[in-house]
């Protein structure tokens, strides 16, 4: 019975590499989402490289918007939507960075980010 609550992270020698794919928090995903969006992105664009479902970055970009964090223009055609990050979440990123470099997590998050698909 013990053994069906065993994990190979239990198990000496075995890594599963569960740190690679842990969950993110509220301020993560913001941080995220306005990094990708710095130069403009699409909604699709966002959704995929933060890794979000169609519903959550909805709802995170209305957030954003509310907050002026992110703001929401149409391309030259007048046709697609372009989020980009403000000057508000510039300093939100600024100052993410600077409280992770304090505590210590940005060398991680670089180690970790480099050996995630080898």
């Amino acid at each position: 019975m013990a053994e069906l609550f065993t994990t190979n992270r239990d198990v000496p020698g075995k890594s599963t590499g569960w740190t690679k794919f842990k969950n993110r928090n509220r301020m993560e995903i913001v941080a995220n989402l306005l990094s990708i969006a710095k130069n403009g992105a699409l909604k699709t664009h966002l959704m995929y490289r933060a890794n979000l479902s169609y519903l959550m970055v909805t709802e995170y970009l209305d957030f954003l918007c509310r907050s002026n964090l992110i703001k929401e223009t149409v391309d030259v055609e007048g046709i697609t939507k372009v989020f980009q990050t403000t000057e508000k979440g510039l300093k939100y990123l600024d100052v993410y960075d600077s409280l992770q470099s304090i505590v210590g997590l940005n060398s991680h998050k670089a180690e970790s980010k480099s050996d995630m698909f080898a």
